[in-house]
C-alpha cells in the first residue's frame, strides 16, 4: 500500500540493514533509488541518494517538487546485497485534495 505525500513535500527514510538470519549488519554505504514521472517532461525519471550513515541508521530525504501526481516507486540498496534491501510506493498527492 502506497503512503501519501503532498505535492512539494519531502519523504524521509530511515533504514537498517538485516542479513538472511535477521541479525543487523551495517553496509559501508547505502542508496535511494525512487522512480518517479517528471511534471515537466512527463517522462519516467530515476533519481539516486546517497544515504547518510548515523549509527546503524541510514537517513535519507527525496522532495517530491517537480513529481507528477501519482505513484513513484522507490528501493534501497547497499553493496554486497545482490537485490534491493527494501521497496516501496509513495503517491504524490495534491495537498488541496
Amino acid at each position: 500500500m502506497p503512503t501519501n505525500i503532498g505535492y512539494g513535500n519531502t519523504a524521509r527514510f530511515v533504514v537498517e540493514f538485516f542479513d538472511s538470519d535477521g541479525a543487523l549488519t551495517v553496509p559501508s554505504s547505502g542508496t535511494l533509488t525512487i522512480t518517479y514521472i517528471d511534471q515537466s517532461a512527463l517522462t519516467s525519471t530515476s533519481t539516486s541518494i546517497s544515504l547518510t550513515q548515523t549509527n546503524s541508521f541510514f537517513l535519507g530525504t527525496w522532495s517530491s517538487t517537480g513529481a507528477a501526481l501519482g505513484l513513484a516507486t522507490w528501493s534501497v540498496s547497499a553493496p554486497g546485497i545482490t537485490s534491493p534491501a527494501a521497496t516501496g510506493q509513495i503517491r504524490v498527492i495534491d495537498r488541496d485534495d
